[in-house]
């Protein structure tokens, strides 16, 4: 008897869009978001629910990956949530779109 045993395929779960961000595949979700939700006392189940149509094997994978490599996951976890502060910053101080301009002028008038 014997079991035949395969790594984790990465590509199969997950891909890399720009600047490193690790996405579930198909998706708009970070791994961030699973672990989050893990941190929160979601139980898989629980996560599968929240994100629908993510499967339970991914999240289970996510998981499984989170906690055999928790601090490198949770340093690429400060880094993103260091990157994204600093883009909203960067957001903060362009010029607002005219639109924007005009409901502002519209709130201070009625006001």
């Amino acid at each position: 008897m014997s079991l035949k045993l395969t790594p984790l395929n990465f590509k199969e779960h997950y891909e890399v869009i720009g600047n490193g961000i690790v996405r579930l595949k198909g998706f708009r979700i970070g791994i961030e978001h699973i672990v989050r939700s893990y941190h929160e006392g979601y139980s898989p189940e629980q996560i599968t629910q929240e994100f629908p149509g993510v499967s339970l094997e991914t999240v289970y994978a996510t998981l499984t990956y989170y906690l055999h490599n928790k601090k490198e996951v949770d340093d690429y976890m400060n880094q993103l949530t260091s990157w994204t502060e600093q883009q909203m910053e960067k957001d903060d101080e362009k010029e607002p779109l005219p639109v924007v301009r005009r409901l502002r002028r519209l709130k201070e008038k009625n006001a």
